[in-house]
């Protein structure tokens, strides 16, 4: 049989024992008593109790030096210390380790478990290459991460939850960084902190060369901030928009004043498109309960706005509000457009495969519908609309000389030209187009390097990879000549 464990009391009122002694001993407690902090410390050296609970107005001895002396002492050093009083401290309660007074008797038990489970646990992983598992209900992660700090553990601590899987590296106790979806560093750590639920396993040994220190505060600070943002973000939740809620800009970027905090300053970059609240939060690498102030201090200001619900399918989620305006400005003075407000973008450039994948990248565009591969390279491959009666046409011209006389009015009054690389023998094709026909230009393929001699000289803006993106951000003005 496992001997019982003690708990030593450290309270002058007398009362606190006579209410907590009867349901501890019923649990198997042993209970001493001291009614100051110098006969504790004599207690806690002589009877080596399992926890302490130690009342702030202890006389004679303060709790600060009763911490600290048997901290200095090898037999005492790791008894576990929970101070009460009737003074607030949000800090020390985040970490368990402080309880108001007047308490209820289920809230101390409680405390009493959680810690001396916290006790279990830092035993287990004292040897230097003792691997443990278990279960977050059990002992949360601010506790075991306490834990692994004390013993200045280095490995991995995992931590997976419905398929989901997170990542924390430390080197002696210190935690280098995490990782949880795309979310890294106190991001992710951040988050995890707030599950209570989850399987964890800590593997001893180097965390690898690889990792990237992205963290660099001590675990116990890293704690108390991680809880602290938890809290202020859940009082902000009323006001937030809903994960699914769609948040875009309600005026233009020229309209929003300089001198922004770097992470509103980041979300509004985000927003060049409509977006969902939870993908903002999740894209934008500043924690959450940054992200989460920064949205709501633009919405606020009046310079975002909210729609309940995610953003549907076919709607201008291309291009902002202030987008739009201007690409229908932009349309109405180049080509005649009907009923509707119709414009043209036309792709050059990028041989039979790459024209291919890009055509396969404009599925991708919410409103995007294929319109079939065009007859020997011209023609109309596919039509955006993008709401509110604005569509673009999507065509494709050949750089083939014989074509030559239809170059001009086929890309007259386009809205610019989006270049495939490599754009080999497109030359006097690309000069027609930018040079004589002024239209906005954007290129995209592997790198900038083998962009055509044509466009060097010119505003060309090179926007990556991705076909897509380009399409996107020449609709968004990308590539268009001053004055033009």
């Amino acid at each position: 049989m496992p001997p019982a464990r003690k708990i030593l009391f450290a309270d002058p009122d007398p009362a606190t024992v006579r209410l907590l002694a009867p349901a501890l001993r019923r649990l198997g407690y042993q209970v001493h008593s001291a009614r100051d902090g110098s006969r504790a410390l004599q207690v806690a050296i002589l009877r080596f109790p399992d926890l302490v609970i130690f009342d702030e107005r202890c006389p004679l001895l303060d709790a600060r030096t009763f911490v600290r002396i048997l901290r200095t002492n090898p037999r005492t050093e790791r008894i576990p210390v929970i101070l009460t009083g009737e003074e607030q401290d949000l800090d020390r309660a985040r970490l368990g380790t402080y309880l108001r007074k007047p308490f209820h008797q289920d809230e101390v038990l409680a405390r009493i478990e959680q810690v001396l489970r916290r006790v279990e646990a830092a035993r287990a992983v004292s040897g230097e290459s003792r691997e443990i598992e278990g279960n977050l209900a059990q002992i949360p992660l601010v506790d075991l991460l306490q834990i692994l700090s004390v013993n200045r553990k280095t490995g991995r601590l995992t931590v997976e939850r419905e398929g989901e899987r997170a990542v924390i590296a430390l080197r002696e106790g210190r935690v280098l960084d995490a990782t949880l979806g795309g979310a890294v560093g106190e991001k992710a750590l951040f988050r995890l902190l707030t599950r209570r639920e989850g399987q964890f396993a800590f593997v001893p040994g180097s965390p690898g060369e690889a990792v990237a220190e992205r963290i660099d505060r001590r675990v116990e600070e890293l704690m108390l901030e991680g809880l602290r943002q938890a809290d202020e973000a859940a009082r902000l939740q009323p006001s937030l928009p809903r994960p699914d809620d769609t948040v875009e800009l309600a005026v233009g970027p020229s309209e929003i004043p300089a001198g922004l905090h770097p992470i509103t300053e980041e979300v509004v970059a985000l927003l060049s498109g409509p977006r969902r609240f939870q993908e903002l939060v999740d894209r934008c690498p500043a924690s959450d309960l940054e992200v989460m102030r920064a949205v709501l201090a633009l919405l606020e200001r009046g310079y975002a706005r909210r729609r309940e619900g995610e953003l549907p399918r076919g709607q201008a989620e291309l291009l902002a509000p202030h987008e739009l305006l201007a690409l229908r400005a932009r349309i109405a003075r180049g080509r005649a457009s009907g009923p509707q407000t119709v414009g043209k973008v036309v792709v050059v450039g990028g041989g039979p495969l790459a024209r291919r994948a890009a055509r396969g990248r404009f599925q991708a565009i919410p409103g995007y519908q294929a319109e079939g591969e065009p007859v020997a390279g011209f023609g109309t491959v596919g039509r955006i609309s993008l709401g509110d009666g604005v569509r673009v046409d999507v065509t494709e011209l050949p750089a083939e000389p014989r074509l030559r006389p239809l170059w001009r009015p086929f890309a007259a009054g386009a809205l610019g030209v989006l270049v495939l690389l490599p754009a080999e023998g497109c030359e006097s094709l690309l000069l027609e187009l930018g040079r004589v026909l002024r239209l906005a230009v954007v290129v995209v393929g592997p790198g900038e390097v083998t962009m055509p001699e044509a466009l060097r000289d010119g505003p060309a803006a090179f926007e990556g990879s991705d076909p897509a993106e380009g399409l996107r951000a020449l609709l968004a003005g990308a590539g268009a000549r001053p004055g033009a």
